[in-house]
Formats: structure tokens, sequence, C-alpha cells
């Protein structure tokens, strides 16, 4: 494992990681993978199209042919990216849309997923399930704090999430940040005098607890 603990300066940087990040996926037997970048003011269309020519890259260079499509919650996304990304237009559909197409079944294809919402599970959770092939779900919210505890739908949703890993989470928090890129560990970093300090690396996700025990 090479690993770097130096956190990216900028967007592009952490762009730049994420590519490796999603190559060394290829090699993990899981098909859904996780990529988060929680800060404000980021365009994320800008990173899912990312995504895809970082996948659209590989395969073309190892000459691989393969479909890769990005999804969204609603029509209105749909026809924005549409229009875009107009190259590559009819492989952009919603969750539902791309649920009743042709394309759901062709497991050997690439699904991208944009933002999608607790409030889009009876939607999201049936494409995802119909659908076999290779999957990135970019800032995914599944969980929803509304519903009971042990409800059959909790569970239902917590088995859901148990299925998908994460490969890259980048977010800053209180007088520190917190980095994943796979195959690398999740690094935690302390800010002193505006400068991002390594602290420690976990095997899996720290809680707020382990974070705040750390800075």
């Amino acid at each position: 494992m090479n690993k770097n603990y130096a956190l990216p300066k900028d967007l592009n940087e952490a762009l730049k990681n994420l590519e490796n990040s999603i190559i060394s996926s290829f090699q993990l037997s899981n098909n859904r993978f996780t990529i988060e970048f929680n800060f404000e003011g980021l365009r994320f269309n800008r990173i899912g199209i990312t995504i895809y020519k970082i996948l659209a890259n590989y395969y073309n260079n190892n000459k691989i042919n393969k479909n890769i499509y990005i999804t969204y919650s609603d029509p209105g996304a749909v026809a924005l990216a549409q229009r875009d990304y107009s190259n590559i237009k009819d492989n952009i559909y919603t969750f539902k849309g791309f649920n009743e197409s042709q394309y759901i079944e062709d497991n050997e294809s690439v699904l991208i997923s944009i933002l999608p919402q607790t409030y889009d599970f009876d939607s999201f959770e049936p494409m995802c399930d119909k659908f076999k092939g290779l999957h990135y779900s970019l800032n995914p919210k599944f969980e929803d704090a509304n519903i009971g505890i042990g409800s059959v739908i909790r569970e239902r949703r917590k088995y859901f999430v148990s299925t998908w890993q994460n490969i890259y989470f980048l977010q800053p928090i209180n007088k520190g940040a917190l980095m994943h890129a796979y195959p690398n560990n999740w690094f935690l970093y302390k800010e002193i005098n505006k400068k991002y300090l390594f602290i420690k690396e976990f095997d899996n996700k720290p809680d707020n607890e382990t974070i705040f025990m750390n800075l």
C-alpha cells in the first residue's frame, strides 16, 4: 500500500487522488461504492462527470468496451446534465427511468448515481437491486433519522447501507479534517496554525467521539 498522508491542497488535487481510488476499487469483490465530498460550494455535476471521465479513459486506454451511465433522482437534474454534457446525453437517466430501461440488466456496464437522498429510497433501491454491475454513488444519504427504531423499514435501509463500501471521503471538521482514499485507511488531521497535520489512521471510519478524543 502506497500511503500519502498529505491532504489535497485543492479540489483539483482531490479529484486526481480520486482517480487512484476508483481504479484501485476494480480489485475489490464488492460492486457498490460510495464517494463523498462533504464541504460547501461544490458543483457535484463536475465531480460526477470527472468520475465518468476517469472510468471512460481507463476502459478506452485498456481497450475494454463498457457503457457508462449517470443517474439522478429527478427529471430536472437530468435535463440540466443532458444540456451541459450533450455528448453523453443518451447515457443520462433518472433512477426510475434507468430502472425501466433496457440497460438495467446490462451487468457489464457501469453506473454513476448523483446525490441519492433518503426520500429517493423507494426509486433508488429497486434500481440498485436490479442492476448488478459496478455502481458508484456520489454523496449518498441512505439513512433516515425519522424512521422509528426497530422498524422493518429501518432494518431494510440498514442492510442496504451495509452493501456499499466507501472508496473516497473528504470532509473538513471542527479543528481538523477526515479523509479516506482507498486503498489507504481513514486519515485524521488536526488544524494547527492554519495547517493540517496528520494525527492518526483508522481501519474504519471513526465516529464523532473517537475524532473528538484524538483532536
